[in-house]
């Protein structure tokens, strides 16, 4: 008999949950350099210094910035990030992206990160590990170039970008996007805490910045 296990949590709020900081940590460490651009966060929950934002947020957040006529300027909510773009799907992304795409929308997002890899703009994304979905061997397999499978869970965070949400109901994985021809799509396991293992010490960077 199967046993289902239904989230209590609204898809509106898994849209919108943030990546903690040891997670991008090693997001980091596995590609192997910084990335230039987040392309779906939003200022509380950035993980990189230029990122775009969605419309809903816009609507939401920060149209009583107009309304006082202040402009939006480059950074209302954290000193450290800046609004470059909306709405990730109508937009040229960059080579060494970061996603952690909205929950709800992964197929879009994946298909759109796949078209930028063509284009030559690889990156890395955040996605609930669902292999046996139409979604993900789809827009998976022989699509990625790699699936970086880590030994546990990731938590998430709140849209304070502060809150953890614990107890994730679903394991995420990192997925690799580069340009080229993959007829099979590499996994690679590791240890969660990589970049601490590798001595990369990206808090003490990010302290440094602040």
């Amino acid at each position: 008999m199967a046993i289902l296990i239904r989230s209590r949590t609204t898809v509106d709020d898994k849209n919108r949950w943030g990546t903690q900081w040891k997670c991008f940590w090693d997001a980091k460490a596995l590609y192997g350099r910084e990335f230039n651009l987040d392309v779906c966060a939003e200022p509380e929950t950035a993980k990189v210094n230029r990122f775009y934002t969605s419309l809903e947020w816009l609507e939401e957040k920060a149209g009583n910035y107009f309304k006082r006529g202040t402009g939006f300027g480059n950074t209302f909510f954290n000193p450290h990030a800046k609004i470059v773009g909306f709405d990730a799907l109508q937009q040229a992304w960059e080579p060494h992206w970061w996603c952690n795409p909205p929950f709800d929308m992964k197929m879009q997002f994946v298909a759109k990160a796949a078209a930028e890899a063509r284009a030559g703009n690889p990156g890395m994304m955040l996605l609930p590990y669902e292999p046996l979905t139409g979604w993900w061997q789809q827009g998976i397999e022989g699509v990625a170039a790699a699936v970086y499978e880590p030994d546990g869970r990731y938590n998430f965070l709140r849209t304070d970008g502060v809150t953890q949400k614990k107890g994730a109901n679903f394991g995420s994985v990192f997925v690799l996007f580069t340009p080229g021809y993959f007829p099979i799509t590499q996994r690679i396991r590791f240890k969660r805490g990589i970049a601490e293992d590798l001595t990369i010490n990206f808090r003490e960077k990010l302290e440094v910045a602040a």
